[in-house]
């Protein structure tokens, strides 16, 4: 078994190398977005960033043992006899972790906030999985029933996949703060993930579709999260939402490119839907003078009696200076 395996770039398709780069990037984004959380004192960021990256490796590795209903194509590096592209390692932190860390702008329950993570990681994954059989990034099996069944080519399986899955790592990682912690929490994910498949094989067992399933499961993901009462936090993160922002626009450029009329326009649809969201994640960061003062307020003279009428009155949901 060869471990890497490089290729000359220039003997790679275009549109391969530039989906390198995104990924490769926005990874880094997102691992520069939970260094500065910790740096800060919150460690749950890169908790989770790190049981995301383990439970990708790992999911891969399993897959290519276990599974084998789809192969990837051949990118600048390979690992893992040349089955396992560089860039995938980083796709699972750029999709879960952007997701997750957004879901958890809007201040929900554990439970409606792991359900908006799995519903926003399935937006963001589905431009990518649309376009990758088209643009040749990898290939599906013909042969696995359970992958039989697909939206505009991609098996209904992997939606539900993203929403179980990355909604059951969101929930664990939720007050995560050791990192010690990312391997068995990357183990409780794929655990949780399997638990999860089971009302799934129970109904296609007595013959329900499995677009029904997984459409049904989508709707009500969405109306317990709005049921939950969502509610943006005041501040903005550009530096979060720099990684959807970019990622969207590299596949809408390809969409454009390669991908027929129909795709284009649910990827479009699925694009505008998630641009929504993130807009509304951070559009109540815009700061006023009123919010903060950047000048040195005067001390009071202590002696000088405060009247009720002029204490300072502070926004509900914005923090004070």
């Amino acid at each position: 078994m060869s471990p890497v395996t490089l290729y000359a770039p220039w003997t790679r398709p275009l549109g391969h190398l530039g989906l390198e780069a995104v990924v490769l990037g926005c990874c880094a984004v997102t691992l520069v977005h939970a260094l500065r959380a910790r740096r800060r004192g919150d460690p749950t960021p890169l908790v989770t960033w790190a049981t995301i990256f383990v439970y990708g490796l790992a999911m891969e590795i399993l897959s290519y043992h276990f599974v084998k209903n789809f192969t990837h194509a051949q990118f600048t590096v390979m690992f893992y006899d040349r089955q396992l592209p560089l860039y995938v390692t980083a796709v699972y932190p750029t999709l879960l972790y952007t997701g997750i860390a957004t879901a958890r702008r809007f201040r929900l329950p554990r439970g409606a906030g792991a359900v908006l993570a799995g519903v926003l990681i399935v937006a963001l994954d589905y431009p990518f999985d649309v376009l990758g059989p088209i643009a040749g990034w990898w290939s599906w099996s013909d042969s696995d029933p359970v992958i039989a069944v697909r939206w505009q080519g991609v098996p209904v399986t992997s939606y539900y996949w993203h929403l179980c899955f990355g909604g059951v790592l969101a929930a664990l990682t939720t007050s995560a703060r050791r990192l010690w912690l990312a391997g068995p929490l990357a183990l409780g994910t794929i655990a949780g993930g399997l638990l999860c498949f089971a009302p799934f094989h129970a109904l296609s067992a007595l013959g329900v579709a499995h677009g029904t399933i997984v459409g049904g499961t989508l709707v009500l993901a969405v109306l317990a999260v709005l049921r939950a009462g969502p509610r943006p936090t005041s501040s903005a993160d550009p530096l979060l939402f720099a990684v959807p922002a970019l990622f969207y626009a590299f596949h809408l450029a390809m969409a454009a490119t390669f991908a027929p009329a129909p795709e284009l326009a649910a990827i479009l649809c699925v694009t505008s839907f998630a641009a929504a969201v993130n807009v509304l994640a951070h559009g109540r960061g815009r700061m006023s003078a009123n919010d903060h003062d950047a000048r040195p307020a005067k001390a009071e003279d202590p002696q000088t009696p405060v009247r009720r009428g002029d204490a300072p009155v502070r926004e509900e949901g914005v923090p004070g200076g």
